[in-house]
């Protein structure tokens, strides 16, 4: 979508990649890539290359929102052990109402 200080031009002017002639293969650049032109603040047309399994209509996963007593404990154990496995992440997880991918 939005890259700082650029702006779409339209969706229109989304465009999939020529194929790269120099490809042994001759599948070229289109298999894996497209090209969206974008106009950044002074005006100027910039054309970006992004991969086509790149998918920019998803929604970003939203951030966790530790509580103080969370921040804490988890700064606690990390100045124990910089690395929380096993049973002690997963006992961690459970005391602090937390996912164990949260507390990593």
């Amino acid at each position: 979508k939005d890259i700082p200080g650029t702006s779409a031009v339209s969706p229109s002017s989304s465009k999939e990649c020529a194929p790269d002639s120099e490809s042994p293969s001759g599948a070229g650049e289109a298999d894996y890539c497209r090209r969206i032109l974008v106009r950044d603040a002074k005006g100027t047309i910039r054309e970006i290359v992004l991969p086509k399994g790149l998918d920019l209509d998803r929604p970003k996963r939203t951030r966790t929102s530790f509580t103080a007593e969370q921040l804490y404990r988890l700064e606690l154990e990390f100045q124990r052990c910089q690395y929380v496995v096993g049973r002690e992440r997963t006992e961690l997880a459970r005391q602090l109402n937390l996912s164990e991918t949260q507390v990593r």
